[in-house]
């Protein structure tokens, strides 16, 4: 009988040892909720159905720790089989993070992991090392406002004015009175615009759906209609809404390292690479051809580039003439591959979500859109649209506003991870080395109140130099378009200038971590805003189009992304 006492209490404490050990382990002093420390699921009981209401993880994560706790920081606790993740929102502090101590932070494991198996050489999945800045020096040239003007520039242009005369066509006859959905055709657009500016060739995608709508206004039959030719960019369209889809099933798995790597053996994978790798080797042996047929002093005059592609490969060429050396086989570069997949990829489908959340803006903001149609048309006062250099070089500082107001609200790419590679201190808090740490992109609330002598001395210089403007009229009411907020008046001539130091901005990251297609992004959204207020009008819509939830999957989208409108 004493044997089964033994036995009885050896298994109760064997259970409680084990429940011990899988219960949340919080970091000390970090604020957490108390509750969720006391199981071993941690948050994840309150994370699931806050993530089932809103369909936005990143919202959910914040909504049940700092905004529940109502501090600026604080912990989401799992069972005990790994870390705490650590939560912050105060965006001054991430600011700081991202621009003032890359020694202390870098790329966290988690998103690497994601990333890692499918676009292994890509930035996007590598920790800072050498190679990494060597990666990113070159697309930041890649990226220089000088050379996207030049190259990119008017080929978006021209898919832009391809986008207005669909619309145009669209508003005046299918969809007269009509909301439709512009998503769908942002995502189009943008495909277009990101193919044509890094490849240099047309996919025509928006074209191929226009002249469907024509046919169809004239009566043609089905037979017809069948017989269009399909443009080259519909298995382009295809290939990267599978990747888009398979990123996002892999994030929102219970092990999304083990899904990424599971995807990589998937035919569907393995389709993805080859069908993507031939277009884009193709394209890259012409550029190698001709440049390889050109004199050194002809490669470095520059003279010869007509997408992003061009300029990466003729830069190699040269390097190799100069070195003497054989060129490699640069259809074989994996690292140039996936850059060039991740840019495809993220490239198109981040600016289609922020311009779909821009015609939300407009229909919700009339006053808005009038004073900014009133801004370009004194800007651009004949009856022609403006050239691209025009948009592109015209100083307009309310544009500016309402673009860097649309990239803010939008929050299309609403938060990310950053490692601590130190043991450091956020807000006062000890950070231990290792901790992976949740940024909130995203400003749209009034952020928690922090005790500034808790801050970095990093912070309080860039603060001196810049002034806190977050507690100035450009920090209230974060949650409405208001592009005034990142205007000042020039006390010298009274006129309005755009501040854009106004607020953190935080839509691209920041630091060597940032966004490297940025200018690219920014400018592409200047050209169609300019375009689409210019020629059209976004009108009330209904009041079932006019919710602003959000849906997040990769990055964040409106979830009634429609429109009703007028041709001017």
């Amino acid at each position: 009988m004493a044997a089964y006492w033994v036995v009885g209490l050896s298994l109760a404490a064997s259970i409680a040892i084990i429940r011990w050990w899988l219960l949340p382990k919080p970091y000390p002093y970090i604020p957490y909720n108390k509750q969720s420390a006391s199981r071993i699921a941690g948050d994840i009981p309150d994370l699931v159905p806050v993530m089932k209401e809103c369909n936005q993880v990143s919202h959910s994560m914040f909504t049940i720790t700092t905004r529940k706790l109502g501090t600026p920081i604080a912990q989401l606790l799992f069972p005990n089989i790994r870390r705490p993740f650590v939560i912050l929102e105060d965006p001054r502090e991430i600011e700081d993070i991202l621009l003032r101590r890359g020694k202390e932070f870098d790329r966290a494991a988690t998103p690497s992991a994601i990333f890692q198996p499918m676009f292994p050489q890509a930035t996007v999945a590598q920790f800072t090392t050498p190679k990494l800045k060597a990666q990113k020096r070159l697309w930041a040239d890649v990226t220089s406002a000088e050379f996207l003007h030049k190259a990119a520039a008017p080929n978006i242009y021209k898919a832009t004015i391809e986008l207005l005369e669909y619309w145009q066509l669209k508003a005046a006859t299918v969809y007269k009175d009509q909301a439709f959905n512009v998503h769908v055709d942002f995502q189009r657009a943008t495909l277009d615009a990101i193919w044509v500016a890094t490849m240099g060739e047309e996919p025509g995608l928006i074209r191929y759906e226009m002249n469907k709508l024509q046919y169809q206004l004239e009566g043609k039959s089905q037979e017809e209609l069948d017989k269009l030719p399909l443009p080259k960019g519909m298995f382009l369209r295809d290939e990267v809404r599978y990747i888009g889809d398979a990123v996002e099933r892999n994030t929102n798995s219970p092990l999304p390292k083990w899904a990424a790597k599971l995807e990589t053996f998937r035919p569907r994978y393995r389709q993805f690479r080859a069908v993507v790798t031939k277009e884009l080797t193709q394209v890259m042996t012409k550029a190698i051809d001709r440049f390889e047929r050109l004199e050194l002093h002809a490669l470095e005059a520059d003279e010869s580039d007509t997408c992003m592609m061009d300029f990466v490969l003729r830069r190699k060429v040269i390097e190799a003439r100069k070195a003497q050396k054989p060129m490699a086989d640069l259809t074989k570069d994996q690292e140039l591959l996936d850059e060039m997949f991740v840019m495809l990829v993220g490239g198109h489908d981040s600016t289609a979500n922020v311009l779909a959340w821009f015609t939300k803006f407009m229909e919700a903001y009339p006053v808005v859109q009038n004073e900014l149609r009133l801004q370009l048309r004194t800007a651009f006062p004949g009856p022609h649209l403006p050239s691209v250099q025009e948009i592109l070089t015209t100083s307009i500082p309310y544009l500016d506003g309402v673009c860097e107001e649309g990239f803010r609200l939008a929050g299309v790419a609403k938060a990310n991870f950053r490692q601590a590679t130190v043991d450091t201190q956020i807000l006062g808090y000890p950070i231990p080395k290792g901790t992976e740490i949740f940024l909130n992109f995203h400003m749209d609330t009034t952020p928690a109140p922090v005790d500034d002598s808790k801050r970095t001395a990093s912070y309080k210089t860039a603060t001196a130099k810049h002034g806190d403007l977050l507690q100035s009229n450009a920090g209230r009411d974060l949650n409405r378009f208001e592009p005034r907020r990142w205007l000042a008046l020039d006390p010298k001539t009274g006129n309005e200038t755009f501040n854009p130091n106004a607020l953190p901005a935080l839509a691209f990251g920041g630091g060597i971590r940032g966004c490297s297609g940025r200018k690219l992004a920014q400018m592409e959204f200047r050209l169609i805003v300019t375009l689409l207020i210019l020629r059209l009008e976004f009108l009330e819509l209904p009041e079932e189009y006019k919710s602003m939830d959000a849906i997040e999957r990769v990055f964040r989208a409106p979830s009634k992304p429609y429109a009703k409108l007028k041709v001017l």
